[in-house]
């Protein structure tokens, strides 16, 4: 309590000694909204249980004595890991989600997760049509294609070997202090950096190589000596 209470005050310091996010009713009310959401995550799947004869089971304990607790399989979850103490994630609901659709919309493929994807989108849906903001977007063309293609495959992986994701492990992995969160947050925010850093590079001289972008970048970031700069700064 006193280490969370610690990493607060000083988060809370730095997000608001920025005038721009001082300045921003959205941002801030975008981060209470989150963070209660987050908070009431851990607390539902943490409190659901059955009651059997008087006797109260939490879902991974009754899914462990299903056997014992039931009078048949109808009705039990494909596998007990969904039915754990969980928040918000994306990277392994969003396979659940696609396993829940291709398997027949079973409830036995039903999780936290799958219901968490089902109402981001159709939140997302909800609000861009009230917002009067929806419409049908394609690519800019077949090289952004392509780029948005190969960025999805590297997320995918990279939210899999890291065990999350911007929001699983930015946001609800570093709610429990997690040092493995914290690992990944740092990465998370070091890669983009250095990708917009390459991209500003590879915008401003077209004719240059990805390599020269990447060690201008790691320049920049004070990650390589500055004798090494391949491009100017303009």
């Amino acid at each position: 309590l006193i280490i969370g209470g610690v990493a607060a005050v000083i988060l809370l310091w730095v997000i608001f000694k920025d005038h721009d996010f001082r300045s921003s009713r959205d941002n801030i009310l975008g981060g209470i909204v989150i963070g209660l959401v987050i908070l009431a995550a851990w607390y539902v799947t943490a409190n659901i249980q059955v009651d059997v004869e008087g006797e109260p089971y939490n879902l991974t304990g009754y899914y462990e004595e299903w056997d014992m607790l039931s009078d048949d399989e109808e009705g039990k979850p494909a596998m007990g890991r969904p039915l754990s103490t969980q928040s918000f994630t994306f990277v392994n609901p969003s396979a659940q989600f696609v396993g829940f659709n291709l398997g027949g919309y079973q409830l036995s493929l039903l999780s936290f997760g799958v219901m968490a994807v089902f109402g981001v989108i159709l939140g997302s849906l909800f609000w861009a049509l009230v917002s009067k903001n929806f419409r049908i977007e394609w690519f800019a063309s077949v090289r952004d294609f392509f780029n948005h293609l190969i960025g999805a495959v590297l997320m995918g992986i990279g939210g899999t070997l890291a065990l999350g994701c911007t929001f699983g492990q930015g946001i609800t992995g570093l709610s429990t202090l997690a040092v493995g969160s914290f690992l990944a947050f740092i990465g998370i925010v070091f890669g983009s950096a250095l990708t917009m850093k390459i991209q500003y590079y590879k915008m401003l001289y077209e004719d240059a190589s990805f390599l020269d972008a990447l060690i201008t970048s790691l320049v920049e970031l004070k990650l390589l000596p500055k004798s090494m700069r391949r491009l100017e700064q303009l």
